[in-house]
């Protein structure tokens, strides 16, 4: 059956008006993305004489198991904090996106140690392989820390928020790396973690 004039009119109107509501979503999405690019971690707030413990998370490792951009400034971040005297622990989580390469916490590990972090001071986790994952395995890791701060680009901050509201952390808060990636980059990273916004709400309310 070959639709009619007006039952085609009908699908274009609804069809630009569904993809006009996507893109508002994931307009409004973007933008909630870029207000969480501060973080929740502020300045000058470290519990000074208490065990105050950074999270970094994981990101690409290179060929070689070298360590990607993202990987240099998230650890870097970290590291200067625990310079400062801010943290005292430092737990690095990620897992092998490869079996050839080391694990992204390893990778992190050796970054970590060049930038003079005791490596008694460097709890690592291997297994995760998603944001979901680094939280809920480094959950068991913090749990004499009196401070918690969660360390990653800042365009990665809001995921790693909403799905710590979603495990029940109460106390972690989030600080981005001090340096940024290229603009190109960092617009194509946050349509990305749009993306994966909407996936983990839809997942909660089909589960």
């Amino acid at each position: 059956m070959i639709p009619s004039t007006a039952q085609l009119r009908w699908l274009r109107t609804w069809t630009f008006r569904l993809l006009l509501a996507i893109s508002f979503i994931f307009a409004v999405l973007m933008l909630y993305i870029v207000s969480q690019f501060s973080g929740t971690a502020g300045g000058g707030e470290w519990q000074a004489g208490t065990k105050n413990c950074a999270i970094v998370f994981g990101a690409a490792v290179w060929r070689g198991s070298q360590p990607g951009p993202a990987i240099t400034r998230r650890v870097q971040t970290a590291a200067a904090l625990y310079q400062q005297g801010d943290v005292q622990t430092i737990i690095l989580t990620g897992g092998k996106g490869t079996a050839k390469l080391d694990s992204e916490a390893e990778v992190m590990r050796k970054v970590a140690l060049l930038d003079g972090v005791d490596p008694d001071d460097v709890v690592l986790e291997e297994q995760a392989r998603s944001t979901w994952e680094n939280l809920l395995f480094t959950k068991d890791l913090v749990g004499d820390c009196s401070s918690i701060v969660g360390i990653s680009d800042r365009y990665h901050l809001a995921r790693i928020a909403y799905l710590a509201k979603l495990q029940g952390w109460e106390d972690l808060r989030t600080l981005p790396a001090g340096e940024v990636p290229t603009l190109l980059f960092e617009l194509k990273a946050v349509a990305r973690e749009a993306v994966g916004l909407v996936y983990y709400f839809m997942y909660e309310q089909l589960k």
